[in-house]
C-alpha cells in the first residue's frame, strides 16, 4: 500500500507529552483495528499551516490551547480552503464544544485523554472516511494530494505523455499514468475508450462512429472498443433502473 492510500492524520499539540501520548495511542489503534495510517506530528498551529494544503490530510487531532495560534484560529483558517478534514478537538474545557460547531468539528475528545475513549471517537472519524472511501479518490497532484469525488470527474487524459484529470469544477495535473488509474478505480462508470482517454460514462451524452461527447467534450473512441463501450454505457445505465 502507497503512502496515497493510507490514512493521513496530523496532530497538532504543543505539549510534548501530550503529543508523544497521542502518537502512542494511534500506534496501539493502529495495531488492532488494522487501519493503514500515517501520522504527521506538529507543535502548533503556525507550523501545521505552513504544511497544510486542502486534501493532504484526513483527520486532524488539534489542541485547542496552545500558545502561539490556538487550535480554535488554526481550524478557522483550515475551513477557508478544506471542507472535508474531520478536526477532532483536544480540550481541557468541555464548553469548547459550542465553537467547534462554527467549523464544522467532528468531535471533541477532554484531557486527561483515556484510552478507550479515545480509541472509540478515532473509530467513528475512520468509519466516516471508510464510508464514502468508494466514491472519493486520493490522487497525487504535482506537489500534493487531493481528494476527488468519482461522481464529479468528467474523464481522465493523456496530452504529450501528462495526465490530466478533468472535473466538472476544475483541470488537474497528476502525477499518476492513465493504467495504474484504471486499476486503482476499478470502478464500472469508468472505461477506456481509447489509449489516451478513460472516460465515466455517467457524462456521456452521446456516441458517434469514432466519437463521444463527454460533457461538452468531444472525446476519440477506438474502432476496436467502440462495442465494449456501449456495452459498458449500457451497463451503467442499466443499473440505474
Amino acid at each position: 500500500m502507497g503512502v496515497a492510500d493510507m490514512i493521513h492524520i496530523a496532530i497538532v499539540e504543543d505539549e510534548n507529552k501530550d503529543r508523544e501520548l497521542l502518537k502512542e495511542y494511534l500506534e496501539r489503534f493502529q495495531a488492532e483495528k488494522g487501519e493503514p495510517l500515517f501520522v504527521h506530528v506538529y507543535p502548533d498551529g503556525e507550523e501545521f499551516l505552513e504544511s497544510f494544503s486542502s486534501g493532504k490530510f484526513d483527520i486532524l487531532l488539534l489542541d485547542i490551547h496552545m500558545q502561539y495560534m490556538n487550535g480554535m484560529a488554526t481550524a478557522q483558517e483550515i475551513r477557508k480552503s478544506d471542507d472535508n478534514v474531520l478536526i477532532i478537538f483536544i480540550t481541557n474545557l468541555v464548553q469548547y464544544a459550542v465553537q467547534g460547531y462554527s467549523v464544522r468539528a467532528f468531535d471533541f475528545i477532554v484531557k486527561p485523554v483515556e484510552y478507550s475513549v479515545f480509541a472509540q471517537k478515532l473509530y467513528r472519524a475512520t468509519q466516516r472516511l471508510n464510508r464514502t472511501i468508494h466514491s472519493c479518490v486520493r490522487f497525487k497532484v504535482l506537489d500534493q494530494i487531493v481528494n476527488l469525488q468519482l461522481s464529479g470527474i468528467l474523464y481522465f487524459e493523456i496530452v504529450a505523455r501528462k495526465l490530466f484529470i478533468h472535473t466538472d469544477t476544475e483541470i488537474y495535473r497528476c502525477n499518476d499514468t492513465l493504467h495504474s488509474i484504471e486499476e486503482k478505480l476499478n470502478d464500472g462508470r469508468f472505461f477506456r475508450c481509447h489509449a489516451g482517454y478513460l472516460v465515466n460514462v455517467a457524462y456521456v451524452r452521446s456516441v458517434g462512429k469514432d466519437y463521444a461527447m463527454v460533457g461538452s467534450a468531444r472525446i476519440p473512441v477506438s474502432k476496436h472498443r467502440r462495442k465494449a463501450f456501449l456495452d459498458a454505457i449500457g451497463n451503467y445505465l442499466g443499473s440505474k433502473i
